[in-house]
């Protein structure tokens, strides 16, 4: 049997292999029918196959089909590489097999990594990374051309990891919370309502009720663990806790064991994102595969909590009445219900938590971050943070007061330093929606644009970049500060939305905190540049002991 079988294999083979050879040459004249031309190649070859000595099922004759079939799949999918490799074009940069490493390296120092490629490749660059193809732009007219003026064409949407970025809703768009496409109706009516809250919030004084409130539960907290503190633990709890009043208009005690539960899981997610490990990695590309992790399903278990926030306002969705429960609460939760009526495609109550899932999820990491480098510096730079500290006193900045901050012109400009040096945000990510054609090249859909502002930050257009400077901030010094070389809080439309305020909140949450303790180093601090960056720039967890100050002791 196996004589009768081995010419007919031989000559199988012989047409398979003459086929491919024809649909190779075709390539450069066929260009984009290169499918038809290869279904054509195969229809071809199994008509013309002679069947007649394989009759008998033998394994030898099973194992030989099998490896034929993935000989020509890995073929199918050289040619469509080749083919996608000809009819795009990126730009150019540490992009192939070649530069492996360099991939590698990027993931594992990216700090270091970004000030080496804007040096390598002053305008933009293409850099293979653990998240996919990335052209990372170093030049500052060329990122406000994508993230301004190109700002339609892309999402910011490309961390994969948390559930309600994972998974689609049958016949529905997907679930990415509050950021939709920036030309889609419900992304500007949510926008724009987001904005008037915020307004209102700082109108009615909201903002310095919350804050105030929220510091003297994290005063007990810190007094009461004053030999010892977590700083990036104790800032994300702080963070929550002012996020989560901001969104449901609801103080939570720190003692709450059912809050408590959710914080824990909300962190565990942080830190989860911000592990920068083989094992990590690892992880995330087996959930990819498989959707199951054990961080998606506490993700599920906090959208469940979320929701329970949301039926409470919004018990009537499966009616045809639409109204909010409650509207005089004035909270984030109020202002994204308003347009629940208006809304296309409808958003549901699971849509309304998810977005209030990236409010509070996103808010917090943001502040937890600036409060952790805000302190580090603290404790890494005592003399600037004396005289941040005495001009606190100087002013009676007891109390968080959004206005009066504007007034603390040494600690505003302590807070921009740090944000310039450890920006929270070193590099934005935003993902093309469809392919592009843009300068001389051809992009695919998905291509992921990077601004480096991490180098910008550090650009020579800058001062003594390397430097922590809190003088360049103040006076004249001001003014020769550098344009489109400074962006702590994002770039374009999708900039955060409290963006115009965050100075004075970090300000007036500084002053406050330095008024009232004194911090010093417990055990060893980390380098500025050490850690790693998921959602946002940390440094290493580490610990520090606070002194409270009683009168006008220093």
């Amino acid at each position: 049997m196996v004589d009768n079988i081995m010419p007919n294999i031989v000559e199988n083979v012989s047409k398979v292999v003459e086929n491919v050879e024809k649909v190779a040459g075709g390539i450069g004249k066929v260009g984009g029918k290169v499918a038809d031309v290869i279904q054509e190649a195969v229809q071809t070859t199994v008509s013309d196959t002679d069947t007649s000595g394989l009759e008998e099922f033998t394994l030898w004759n099973y194992m030989s089909s099998f490896f034929i079939h993935i000989a020509l799949i890995v073929i199918v999918i050289g040619l469509k590489w080749q083919y996608d490799r000809n009819r795009y074009r990126y730009p150019k940069g540490p992009r192939d097999w070649r530069h492996i490493s360099d991939a590698i390296s990027f993931h594992r120092k990216k700090r270091e990594n970004l000030l080496v490629l804007a040096n390598d490749y002053p305008d933009l660059c293409t850099v293979i990374t653990h998240i996919g193809r990335v052209v990372l732009l170093n030049d500052p007219s060329l990122i406000n051309e994508i993230f301004i003026g190109r700002a339609d064409l892309c999402s910011n949407k490309i961390d994969s990891y948390l559930e309600n970025q994972l998974r689609y809703k049958p016949g529905k768009h997907l679930r990415t919370g509050i950021v939709f496409r920036h030309y889609d109706h419900n992304g500007q009516t949510i926008h724009r309502s987001l904005v008037e809250c915020f307004d209102e919030v700082l109108t009615e004084n909201k903002l310095d009720q919350i804050i105030q409130g929220q510091f003297e539960q994290f005063r007990s907290y810190l007094i009461s663990n004053s030999s010892k503190f977590d700083v990036r633990h104790s800032t994300f709890n702080f963070a929550l806790h002012i996020l989560t009043q901001l969104c449901i208009n609801r103080t939570f005690k720190y003692d709450d064991k059912v809050f408590e539960t959710f914080t824990n899981n909300l962190y565990k997610i942080s830190k989860t994102i911000h592990e920068d490990t083989v094992a990590k990695t690892s992880k995330t590309a087996l959930t990819q595969l498989t959707g199951l992790s054990e961080t998606l399903d506490i993700n599920d278990t906090v959208l469940n909590y979320i929701q329970q926030w949301v039926k409470e306002r919004h018990p009537n969705e499966d009616t045809s009445d639409s109204t909010v429960t409650s509207t005089s609460s004035g909270d984030i939760l109020d202002s994204i219900l308003k347009v629940v009526p208006t809304s296309s495609p409808h958003i549901d109550n699971e849509d309304v938590a998810a977005m209030l899932l990236d409010v509070v999820m996103h808010g917090s990491e943001m502040l937890k971050g600036a409060l952790t480098w805000l302190l580090l510096y603290v404790v890494r730079h005592p003399e600037e943070a004396d005289r941040a500290r005495n001009e606190a006193k100087s002013q009676n900045y007891s109390k968080f007061n959004l206005k009066n901050a504007e007034k603390l012109s040494y600690c505003q400009a302590f807070v921009k330093e740090v944000l310039r040096v450890s920006p929270v945000v070193p590099i934005v990510i935003h993902s093309t929606l469809q392919d592009l054609r843009w300068r001389d090249y051809h992009l695919q859909k998905r291509t992921l644009f990077g601004a480096n502002v991490y180098a910008l930050h550090y650009s020579i257009h800058w001062s003594e970049p390397t430097k922590f400077k809190v003088e360049r901030w103040i006076g004249d010094n001001a003014e020769k500060t550098p344009q489109n070389s400074y962006a702590p809080f994002g770039i374009g439309p999708r900039q955060c939305i409290a963006e115009k305020y965050l100075f004075s909140i970090l300000t007036g949450l500084l002053a406050t905190l330095l008024y009232h303790f004194k911090f010093e180093k417990c055990g060893s601090i980390p380098d500025p540049h050490e850690g790693t960056f998921g959602m946002a720039n940390l440094p290493p967890s580490f610990s520090l002991s606070v002194q409270e100050l009683r009168g006008d002791a220093s």
